[in-house]
């Protein structure tokens, strides 16, 4: 099939990277469950997924914010970000934003992209991602006036946000709206994408989903 004069394939978005974004990577943590329920709604619709806890991965330069970005960990981390379809992302809100470690990772992921698109002379497309952030704040905290709806996403660089959640109030919320706040992200993670550029869709590596 052709768009716009290029070759594309409409193929099953069958590639999930669920990214665990705490920087504790502990099952006990509210993001770390976030991630398991994606994930099996992904499963149960036939997606073949792989998972990523920032936690547990030693990311250079994280805390010092200047990473160097010449270590191995993180090259691979940023391919296993560009194999995927469709990415969910978990994390707890961090002075407004996402953890630093994400944050760093997903910078460079955007430049990947930036050379890919210099090296073909073609665009890229961002990659499609759904994004669930939790706080201890209430979420109308985030939406001040004058403050746009979803700007606490602005630091997530090279994504395509389709879905964009954001659970407030952490330590008051009671255990009924965290269970179905689980079962909506079970049943996000359930959900379809449609037509994936062959390109991106065919890059492979020894990260490939089996």
């Amino acid at each position: 099939m052709m768009f716009g004069g290029r070759y594309h394939r409409r193929l099953p978005a069958q590639r999930v990277l669920v990214i665990n974004g705490h920087p504790d990577p502990g099952p006990e943590r509210y993001c770390a469950a976030l991630c398991t329920a994606y994930a099996e709604g992904a499963q149960a619709s036939g997606y073949k997924t792989q998972r990523l806890d920032i936690g547990a991965v030693a990311v250079p330069g994280a805390e010092s914010g200047r990473p160097s970005w010449q270590r191995n960990e993180v090259a691979e981390i940023v391919e296993r970000i560009w194999q995927a379809d469709r990415l969910f992302i978990a994390f707890p809100m961090w002075l407004g934003g996402s953890p630093p470690a994400l944050q760093l990772i997903l910078e460079e992921f955007a430049r990947w992209q930036n050379r890919e698109a210099e090296q073909s002379g073609e665009p890229v497309a961002a990659k499609v991602a759904h994004i669930v952030a939790t706080a201890s704040f209430p979420s109308l905290f985030y939406r001040a006036p004058g403050t746009p709806a979803g700007a606490w996403t602005a630091s997530l660089a090279g994504l395509r946000i389709t879905e964009a959640i954001l659970i407030g109030s952490m330590e008051s919320i009671s255990l009924e709206d965290r269970k179905r706040r689980l079962s909506d992200v079970r049943q996000l993670g359930a959900t379809r994408v449609g037509c994936v550029p062959g390109k991106a869709a065919l890059r492979c590596s020894k990260h490939s989903f089996v």
